[in-house]
């Protein structure tokens, strides 16, 4: 080999070396948002600072009376802020199996939904897929077992003097592909066969009403109950076959984890490895749109139905996984030039007491609530559009 050519070779080997060098180091960087203990102290530091400021320019809403507990909840949110937080809630409904239920459930839907009208709130309905005897069978769903009272329960929100303008968005089946619901026996194929369904019959009636989807990152088979078994693959499957003209947004959900008290300690608290982006990109591009949510959140206690097992997030850690969070947000929003519509949904509320033992909310000191604020300045600065889920007990 010739010097000249060698002297290029070895130029590029430089250059390729370098190159793996920064990338190592920016894979170091991002392992962790509490590599560094200074930069915990010093995002404390920063949350405090916003004490004095407003979450944003805007006034606060004037939230309608009634007692109604999400509006309660917003309310508390504008108190901290002094301002405007948001003007999305997310709620959650069930399913209607019998006319009486529909009658029943409607009747509340349509009086939260036109408080919320009152109010300026567009709600973000989570769909679960319960009715009152526990965990409804998608099969059951599909063979048309509660077509009637669903039908019906439409029927009567449009009788109850609900209009398209007061539906905001509809998420069917959310969370699909974690264990907890009753779709023992079906494929992934099946719950696009749900959420067609469902939306199909939403727009029969409320046609200016919108569709989406919500999908956990770490996904299970059907049939599989160990929490333990999820894997980082593919959704593709979930929504190759979801009809396009039905859904104009995909969520993706993630949750940072620690092991409980009696396990060795372990966590997960990095946002880009608990929400995979990669994941929500591969969706929104099979259904062609631009529009991306994330629902996640951060908790103060885990395990709280046993004392023994019980343990705490920092006020610190709670703010380094936010800003994140944020990071991933405006990261999956600028990919490919700013080709996504990103927003976050902060799942805040207290569940320390349900089955789910964890406090996912900021309301347990002053401290916890300087970490929201800061979280809220940040997401406003940054031109991320936030919603909320919480109510009062």
């Amino acid at each position: 080999m010739k010097k000249r050519e060698l002297t290029i070779v070895n130029l590029i080997i430089l250059v390729l070396a370098l190159s793996f060098g920064w990338l190592a180091f920016r894979l170091s960087v991002n392992r962790s948002p509490l590599a560094d203990p200074q930069s915990q102290a010093q995002a404390l530091a920063q949350a405090k600072q916003a004490d004095g400021s407003s979450c944003s320019h805007h006034a606060p809403l004037k939230l309608a009376a009634g007692g109604d507990q999400n509006l309660n909840r917003l309310r508390d949110y504008q108190t901290v802020c002094q301002s405007f937080v948001t003007s999305k809630l997310m709620v959650f409904t069930t399913f209607s199996d019998s006319p009486a239920a529909a009658q029943a459930d409607a009747a509340s839907m349509a009086a939260k939904l036109k408080l919320f009208k009152q109010s300026g709130v567009t709600p973000f309905v989570m769909a679960e897929p319960y009715i009152s005897s526990g965990a409804m069978s998608y099969r059951a769903y599909l063979a048309g077992d509660y077509d009637a009272a669903m039908t019906q329960y439409f029927q009567q929100l449009k009788n109850d003097g609900v209009t398209d303008s007061m539906m905001g968005t509809w998420v069917p089946f959310p969370e699909s592909n974690v264990p907890g619901w009753n779709n023992m026996g079906t494929e992934p194929h099946d719950y696009a066969l749900c959420v067609n369904k469902y939306l199909s019959l939403l727009k029969q009636y409320f046609p200016g009403a919108k569709g989406s989807i919500l999908l956990s990152a770490t996904t299970y088979e059907p049939d599989d109950t160990n929490w333990e078994n999820g894997n980082y693959i593919s959704l593709s499957p979930y929504v190759d076959a979801l009809d396009r003209n039905l859904v104009t947004s995909v969520g993706i959900e993630g949750f940072p984890w620690m092991s409980n008290a009696k396990q060795a300690p372990h966590t997960i608290f990095n946002a880009a490895e608990f929400l995979q982006p990669d994941l929500a990109i591969g969706m929104a591009q099979v259904l062609r749109t631009r529009d991306i949510w994330i629902n996640t959140g951060t908790f103060d206690g885990k395990y709280t139905n046993d004392a023994s097992k019980t343990v705490h997030m920092s006020v610190t850690e709670r703010k380094a996984i936010l800003d994140d969070v944020l990071q991933v947000a405006t990261n999956l929003r600028d990919y490919q030039e700013n080709q996504y519509r990103v927003s976050v949904n902060l799942f805040s509320e207290d569940k320390s007491n349900t089955t789910e033992a964890t406090d996912w909310s900021y309301f347990q000191n002053a401290s916890s609530e300087a970490v929201l604020k800061d979280f809220l300045v940040q997401a406003n600065k940054d031109s991320v559009p936030i919603s909320i889920s919480d109510k009062t007990k």
